[in-house]
């Protein structure tokens, strides 16, 4: 068996928790491991991917009676040759796009990448000054910790085209775009309304509660019983050009956790990111104004 829905992002956007709110569901199969990746096509892509075919295959073996099977990876969104590589292998199957306000997306992710990950640079700002010479870099490409793509927090942020490269490859009527800020207010009912998109009982009720919320930086103990943090942190351990990479493992526990946004930041990626939901809206015909004020 092989899936017959993807949640494939955005980053920082609740799609932990509905991953966690459908895999309660009788009907619904959703392997353990969060993030999988195998249809991520980036050479670079990231580090827990799974690259072997038959172990994926493997992981949904595991599936018995359910009617919908499916994983959640929020690289699908971002990598440019995903949506042709899921649908030459799965087909027309039901995808599900969770999309947050992108200036808050995009300053969720520095802090993630922050706390978890493997970002140096001290400020918001000296990130997002950064992320063309980072695109740019095949060094940095190769030697950062985790996935690249996860440090380009503005680019994540546009979503036109992400969506577009979606909506050109699967029937529209295939396609579910959920809107962050809609789901958090009225979780319950964005869940079972994705329930009978997945054709499944709308009626059965998960328990609510937020997952994978924004925090400190990672302690040890969590570290130790996050099994895909500890497989990611032991792949990139014995990856090639160990020695390299090493400072990105090295975490400082006296920094200083980011704060919030500055206001004027804020105001200037309000200003940038005003386009791209102008044409998200007219995209998925829908309005988004929820992101505006």
């Amino acid at each position: 068996m092989m899936p017959n829905f993807l949640i494939v992002g955005a980053a920082k956007s609740g799609t932990t928790s509905l991953y966690r709110y459908l895999r309660q569901h009788p009907d619904i199969f959703m392997p353990e491991w969060k993030e999988l990746s195998f249809f991520t096509g980036d050479p670079f892509g990231p580090l827990h991917k799974v690259k072997n075919p038959a172990h994926y295959h493997t992981v949904f073996s595991r599936a018995q009676t359910q009617t919908a099977v499916g994983e959640a990876s929020t690289s699908y969104l971002y990598d440019k040759s995903a949506p042709r590589l899921i649908y030459d292998a799965l087909g027309e199957i039901k995808i599900l796009i969770i999309l947050r306000n992108p200036v808050k997306m995009s300053y969720s992710l520095y802090n993630h990448q922050v706390r978890k990950e493997g970002e140096t640079l001290k400020t918001f700002e000296k990130a997002l000054a950064a992320e063309t010479s980072r695109m740019n870099d095949l060094n940095f490409k190769q030697k950062c910790y985790g996935w690249h793509a996860n440090y380009y927090y503005f680019t994540r942020s546009q979503y036109f085209v992400q969506v577009k490269r979606y909506l050109d490859i699967f029937p529209r009527e295939n396609i579910k775009i959920i809107v962050f800020e809609e789901f958090i207010k009225n979780t319950l009912n964005s869940v079972q309304d994705i329930f009978k998109f997945l054709k499944v009982d709308h009626t059965f009720v998960p328990e609510i509660k937020v997952h994978n919320p924004a925090g400190g930086i990672i302690s040890i103990p969590k570290f130790w019983s996050d099994i895909g943090l500890f497989l990611k942190t032991a792949q990139f351990v014995f990856s090639k050009n160990l020695l390299r990479k090493i400072p990105y493992l090295i975490r400082n526990k006296s920094r200083k956790l980011p704060g919030p946004i500055k206001p004027e930041t804020e105001i200037k990626l309000r200003e940038k990111c005003l386009e791209d939901i102008c044409r998200l809206e007219q995209l998925i015909e829908r309005d988004l104004l929820v992101w505006k004020n």
